[in-house]
């Protein structure tokens, strides 16, 4: 069935997409979920909107470049929020006050005082909040849930989540560089999907204190440029980090080793998730093994992983929220305490003491 193709109201939810960046891959997801019709693309480059329509032959979709006409849509019962972090807040709490359910991007917002204001607007409005925490949604992190959830790892106190990049700055001199756009640098853009990974692989236990530190030994040279998102002015603003390290403590005495850069001088290139419990670990790489002891002696195990799509997996647990009127997960208040999470990490870097969160 396409994307867009009409089916009866009370088995479909006709969305509009606003941004069509990474709103593309939201599109993809969409598009292998009958139930969801992508009704309408909203972006301030309409010919940009019309191009991603055509590619992913989106036939009867809408083309729109303010926000405000899609929301002012009776028709349109969702949004996805794919824009700049700095929009997030004020597009999301819009959408949710016309009524709208808005599946949101990483992060939530650029504050947590900002999520909160959305995840309040969410409870007013009674419509579903989702934060688009796509990592959640792949084969290897829902296989490797059903093992954390089995309990045949025991207790979870320890986690290292990591995304190393060697020469990744992107859309230097943008948005992704600025921080009132972007809130910040790596930590905020790619160490957010790691951590959540690891701390709702953990079971989402609460956070009390971090301790971080961040650096930027590359972008104020103009250097570790990368090739994701548009490239600006390589002479245009850079006052994030290039490199973000901290230690997340929990209420449930767990910890949370985070390491995460856009550029580094380093021969190992890579992302993933490591968790140790008293009565075994896992290591979610390109893979996912699994370390347990077998006769007194330890064992490793290669996970054998299903096939399927985190970004369909994604738009499919939203849709089915709303069909459902279930919880989707992540939900805004988990959006919250990810941002809190995040921003006592920065306030720790800046302050060079552990911040407490509450």
């Amino acid at each position: 069935m396409a994307a867009n193709k009409k089916t009866s109201a009370n088995n479909s939810v006709r969305v509009g997409i606003i941004g069509v960046g990474i709103g593309q891959a939201h599109i993809k997801g969409y598009s292998k979920v009958p139930q969801a019709n992508i009704a309408a693309l909203c972006d301030l480059d309409e010919n940009r909107a019309r191009q991603v329509a055509g590619d992913n032959k989106l036939e009867n979709v809408d083309i729109v470049s303010d926000y405000r006409a899609l929301l002012d849509r009776s028709d349109i019962d969702a949004v996805s929020v794919c824009l700049p972090n700095s929009l997030h807040a004020p597009i999301a709490i819009a959408a949710l006050q016309a009524g709208k359910h808005v599946i949101c991007e990483k992060p939530l917002a650029t504050t947590s005082k900002e999520a909160q204001k959305i995840a309040d607007a969410a409870t007013k409005s009674g419509k579903k909040c989702m934060v688009a925490q796509v990592k959640r949604f792949g084969p290897e992190a829902r296989a490797l849930k059903q093992i954390m959830e089995s309990g045949a790892l025991g207790n979870i106190y320890y986690g290292h989540a990591f995304w190393l990049r060697k020469r990744g700055i992107p859309g230097y001199g943008g948005w992704f560089t600025t921080k009132a756009m972007s809130g910040g640098g790596p930590l905020i853009d790619i160490g957010v999907h790691l951590l959540d990974a690891a701390w709702w692989l953990a079971g989402c236990p609460q956070p009390v204190a971090v301790m971080g530190a961040t650096y930027a030994e590359f972008g104020p040279k103009g250097k570790g440029l990368g090739g994701w998102g548009v490239q600006k002015n390589p002479k245009g603003t850079f006052d994030v980090e290039d490199l973000a390290v901290g230690l997340i403590r929990f209420a449930n005495g767990m910890t949370i080793n985070l390491e995460v850069s856009w550029a580094l001088h380093t021969e190992r290139e890579n992302q993933g998730v490591e968790l140790f419990g008293s009565d075994g670990g896992c290591e979610w790489t390109n893979s996912v093994a699994l370390f347990r002891e077998v006769n007194n002696l330890p064992t490793v195990s290669k996970l054998e992983i299903p096939s399927g799509d985190a970004w369909q997996g994604e738009m499919q647990h939203f849709i089915d929220s709303i069909l459902n009127d279930t919880t989707p997960d992540p939900d805004a208040a988990q959006g919250v305490w990810m941002m809190k999470m995040l921003e006592g990490l920065y306030k720790s870097a800046e302050t060079k003491r552990e911040v407490v969160i509450k």
